[in-house]
């Protein structure tokens, strides 16, 4: 059992012992003069056992944080008040006619409120970490002939295991062995099965759902995917948003206003309608201390950090990593996306657009593919993809390859030359340039032309529709990329974009983006790599695009997006709003209430003490419920 679960249990058996024991009392010593000094010495021992935290909390804000205005000094002052009334006499229409009940029931309604605003966070804190990423409980280390169950801490780099269908991956590794389908919904926040075969890498908290795998592992535990976000989100709590801040700053000045209209209403009344009459002392006494505990501002201070960590929850539900409620503050104001081109707007790889043999196709296909073989080039492993290559690896007799340049080998008894412009024209091949954008790969064969092709950047689907939703939103979108000028004019074209830079260094695009700051808006920037680091962490806020990959990119990012859906910038900002709007919901919904039940406590002459109190704990477990709601909120 964690440690807040068995304060959540103490908290409730103290509190369920107290009840009984001042239950004890109301019954059982209210008949005497002798028994009510009995039942006040026993509703005094339940109240120190329920209240005895409100009491430090509100000393300690007076001694240590200079801060005596506080809901813990409200209940304090209430409960010592209900206390009192019995100096002024007994009152039959009371509840049970006894305040020294109403007065325990003060601090226990305010206790009960507690458990349930902690048992509303722990709901939280699971949702999240449910959605991040699932965490295996054992892992089955291979042997050679047998296999040993292990814990997933004890695996060391270098590690065989065996993971079986509907097993947790529980470490990071590379496939040795075995071919299957792994869900990634743990991670990008969609049910995507990807299939994965000998030497691709899997993630901790990733899901085997068919086929068998052997996983070599390639990071500790600790330093695992899941192992990572999972501490990003427990963090992510402790950074504080604006209306966090805000109820800080509300909370300093509206606690003494109510204090001091409180002592006001139970001062001046009697002095113009009776002094000497107790009754009217009483009355107004008990209109005060009623407006402390219907003013406490419990409800707004429990209901606004929940909203918003209840929004990271919401986040993390669809792959969205969010590091602190602050975010979503300036993803409210945000009035600039900037983004890098490659690997975020684009898949980061090249794909053959055009093919213009000069020679019969199917030939110039063959010597083509023969000459990229054996390289290890982006541009190769575009043109080869799942190509089997035993038939053209036969004939291949010499084979080098200059960086820079391309490659030349032999290839059939025949000089095969396939490269870029600089490869041919320092052969002597002479041939018209030709036009396009792109990345071009000629090919010659015994030094003569065969012809070209034309690769580009494959743009994501989502791209376009993205960008045109952020303009409907006013929000200006602008690239920065370290390619070519042309190529960078052809993607921004295509794309819509408000303006581009092109064959930007990493320091030109924080330059660059230092340009679109402090313009009274926000600003981001997505990225996706190590050369987009600086401009993450220079940014209002900083949005890494596939950080299972990127360390550098996870620890600058103010938001991880778990997968490469540039579209998720637009699901954050969804996210962002409806966070905001619930909390201003909560305020001004908690406000109305307490408002409303603060004038029925002055114009009812008998209005109930616990019924004020039930009113504050009440719209407090109405907000921390609209809070914890936000969790199931669908964002399309």
């Amino acid at each position: 059992m964690s440690e807040e679960k068995k304060e959540i249990v103490f908290k409730s058996v103290r509190l369920a012992l107290a009840l009984v024991l001042a239950l004890s009392g109301l019954f059982y010593f209210n008949e005497s003069q002798f028994g009510v000094w009995i039942n006040l010495a026993v509703m005094l021992l339940a109240w120190l056992a329920v209240g005895y935290e409100v009491v430090a909390k509100a000393f300690l804000g007076i001694f240590k944080e200079k801060n005596p205005f506080d809901e813990n000094m409200l209940m304090l002052l209430a409960s010592i008040g209900a206390f009192c009334l019995r100096l002024f006499g007994k009152d039959e229409n009371e509840i049970f006619g006894n305040e020294f009940f109403e007065a325990f029931m003060v601090v226990f309604l305010f206790q009960l409120g507690d458990i349930f605003e902690d048992l509303a966070t722990d709901k939280s804190r699971k949702a999240i970490t449910n959605a991040v990423g699932l965490r295996a409980k054992t892992a089955t280390l291979s042997l050679g002939k047998e296999n040993k169950t292990i814990l997933p801490e004890e695996l060391r780099i270098g590690d065989k295991i065996l993971v079986k269908v509907g097993e947790i991956i529980p470490a990071d590794g590379i496939i040795v062995e075995g071919k299957g389908e792994v869900d990634l919904s743990s991670l990008t926040g969609e049910y995507n099965p990807v299939t994965k075969t000998l030497g691709d890498e899997v993630h901790s908290g990733t899901i085997l759902r068919s086929g068998s795998l052997f996983v070599k592992v390639s990071k500790t535990y600790e330093d695992s995917t899941v192992s990572k976000i999972i501490h990003l989100v427990e963090e992510s709590a402790e950074k504080k948003s604006k209306a966090d801040k805000f109820i800080t700053k509300f909370s300093k000045i509206y606690t003494p206003i109510v204090v001091g209209i409180a002592v006001l209403l139970a001062i001046l009344p009697p002095l113009f309608l009776g002094l000497n009459d107790s009754e009217i002392w009483k009355r107004w006494i008990k209109i005060a201390v009623s407006l402390l505990v219907i003013s406490c501002p419990c409800a707004v201070v429990v209901s606004v950090p929940l909203a918003y960590f209840s929004g990271i929850g919401l986040a993390s539900k669809y792959g969205i990593i969010v590091k602190g409620g602050s975010y979503f503050d300036r993803l409210n104001e945000l009035g600039a996306v900037v983004t890098d081109k490659t690997g975020t707007l684009t898949y980061g790889k090249f794909v053959v657009e055009e093919i213009h043999p000069e020679i019969e196709e199917g030939r110039f296909k063959e010597c083509l593919l023969a000459a990229e073989s054996r390289s290890n080039h982006p541009i190769a492993k575009a043109i080869v993809g799942e190509k089997k290559l035993d038939a053209v690896e036969q004939k291949i007799t010499s084979y080098v390859e200059k960086a820079g340049y391309g490659e030349t080998l032999i290839y059939d008894g025949h000089e095969v030359l396939a490269g870029n412009k600089a490869l041919l024209e320092e052969a002597g091949v002479s041939f018209d340039t030709p036009k396009g954008i792109g990345t071009f790969v000629y090919l010659a064969i015994d030094r003569h032309y065969a012809g070209y092709v034309l690769l580009n950047d494959q743009i994501k689907p989502e791209a376009k529709p993205t960008i045109s939703a952020l303009h409907e939103k006013g929000i200006e979108v602008v690239m920065l990329t370290g390619d070519k000028q042309d190529c960078g004019q052809k993607t921004a074209a295509v794309l819509g974009l408000d303006a581009f830079h092109a064959e930007l260094l990493p320091q030109d695009k924080t330059d660059t983006l230092q340009g679109y700051l402090g313009n009274g808006k926000a600003v981001a920037y997505v990225g996706d790599g190590i050369n987009d680091a600086a401009a993450i962490a220079l940014a209002d806020v900083g949005i890494a695009m596939g950080g299972i990959g990127s360390d550098l990119a996870i620890e600058n990012a103010d938001i991880v997006v778990m997968n490469d859906d540039f579209s998720k910038v637009l699901t954050a900002l969804k996210i962002a709003k409806a966070t905001r709007n619930r909390a201003i919901f909560n305020v001004v919904f908690s406000l109305f209430i307490k408002f409303g039940v603060a004038l029925c406590s002055i114009l009812i002459p008998s209005f109930p003490l616990m019924l004020a109190v039930l009113a504050d704990t009440g719209v407090t477990l109405l907000m921390v419920a609209s809070s914890i709601a936000l969790l199931g909120k669908k964002i399309k």
